[in-house]
């Protein structure tokens, strides 16, 4: 599935319980940042930023999405940086696919005896 958040592309996928998130944008490409310490930092929030953007970004508000039990919710601030945020019971997983930087997000799991 594909959603269109301002000018970020969020294309979503669950496979083997996990869901496979990936954010691009026709104004330039994006760079994804989870240990940011700015004021706007949150322990469950992913930082998206698009380098030498064609155009500034406008803000956009928070919104939620569901895809099955994941739910993270997005919101764009007035630097133009898209914001994921997601449930601190997932675990997150990052990795490239076609050589843009993807997130996997999944249940964490109680540790078998």
């Amino acid at each position: 599935m594909q959603i269109e958040f301002g000018p970020y592309h969020i294309r979503t996928h669950e496979l083997d319980q996990k869901l496979t998130v990936q954010v691009t944008s026709p104004l330039g490409e994006v760079h994804m940042t989870e240990d940011d310490h700015s004021a706007n930092a949150f322990p469950n929030g992913i930082r998206y930023q698009i380098e030498n953007p064609t155009e500034q970004p406008e803000a956009k508000g928070l919104k939620k999405y569901s895809f099955g039990e994941y739910t993270f919710i997005l919101g764009i601030d007035y630097a133009g940086e898209l914001y994921l945020f997601h449930s601190v019971k997932l675990s997150v997983g990052k990795k490239v696919i076609d050589g843009k930087p993807t997130l996997n997000l999944a249940f964490l799991k109680d540790p078998k005896a």
